[in-house]
C-alpha cells in the first residue's frame, strides 16, 4: 500500500497522532532537516568522547559534590530531554534578546549525539568522591515506579553517602568545536529535583557556562 495512505489511515484510526506528526516535522524544521532526507546516525562503536566526560566531572563537581557527600550515583545511560513540548520553555531557540545566540551546529549536535541512550563508563568520571553506577532495573527494583518516602529510604539505605542520583544527557558540540550544549539534572528525594539546560563556550581552553537555565520542583 502507498505510505501516504497507510499514514491517512492511521490517522484516522488515532486521531491523536495527526499533532503528533505535527509537532515532529516542526522539530525537524527548527532543527533544519528536512522530513524527507535521511541523517547518518552515529556509529554505535563510537564511545561517549573523553571531553564529554570532562564537561561531566567538572559540573557534577560544581552541582552536586558536597562536604557531606562521598558518593556520586550517576544514571548509566544517558538521558534526553527536549523542552521544545513546553510553551513557556524553549531555550534551543536563538534569544538575541537576551544577548545568548545558539549554533544552529550545536543543536544538531545534540540531536544526533541523542538519538539514543548512551551507556557510560564508569571509569572515565574525574571526581573527588566515590561514584557508582546505577541501571534502569536496579532504580525500578527501588522505587517501582513510584518515588514516595518508603523507596527513598530504600534508596538512601543503600546508597547512604550520597545525595540521590544525577542523570546525563550526551553533549552536543556545534562544528568548530567552542560551543556545547546538554542536559544535567538529579533526584534527591520525594519532591526534590533539579534539572539544569546549560549552554557551554570554550575559552582558553576550558568550557565554562555561557548560559544557564535551571528547573526544580515537586513534579519531574
Amino acid at each position: 500500500m502507498d505510505p501516504q495512505l497507510q499514514m491517512e489511515g492511521l490517522q484516522r484510526k488515532m486521531p491523536g497522532v495527526k499533532n503528533w506528526i505535527a509537532g515532529l516535522f516542526l522539530i525537524l524544521v527548527v532543527l533544519g532537516v528536512s522530513p524527507g532526507s535521511t541523517r547518518q546516525a552515529p556509529d554505535p562503536k563510537l564511545r561517549t568522547s573523553d571531553e564529554e566526560y570532562e564537561i561531566y566531572s567538572s559540573l557534577i563537581k560544581q552541582f552536586y559534590v558536597k562536604p557531606e557527600y562521598h558518593l556520586m550515583v550517576i544514571e548509566d545511560r544517558t538521558f534526553r530531554y527536549d523542552p521544545r513540548s513546553e510553551d513557556d520553555d524553549q531555550p534551543w531557540y536563538d534569544k538575541p534578546k537576551k544577548g545568548v545566540v545558539i549554533d544552529p551546529s550545536t543543536v544538531e549536535g545534540y540531536g544526533i549525539n541523542n538519538t539514543d541512550h548512551w551507556v557510560l563508563d564508569k571509569k572515565a568520571f574525574k571526581l573527588p568522591v566515590k561514584c557508582e553506577l546505577v541501571t534502569s532495573a536496579d532504580l525500578w527494583a527501588i522505587f517501582h515506579g513510584r518515588k514516595g518516602q518508603v523507596e527513598w529510604l530504600e534508596f538512601f539505605k543503600r546508597y547512604p553517602d550520597a545525595p540521590g542520583f544525577v542523570m546525563l544527557s550526551r553533549v552536543g558540540f556545534n562544528t568548530e568545536h567552542t560551543q556545547a550544549m546538554l542536559y544535567v539534572g538529579s533526584q534527591c528525594g520525594p519532591g526534590c529535583w533539579d534539572l539544569h539546560f546549560l549552554l557551554l563556550e570554550k575559552t582558553g581552553g576550558a568550557w565554562k557556562i555561557k548560559k544557564e537555565l535551571r528547573k526544580a520542583g515537586s513534579d519531574f
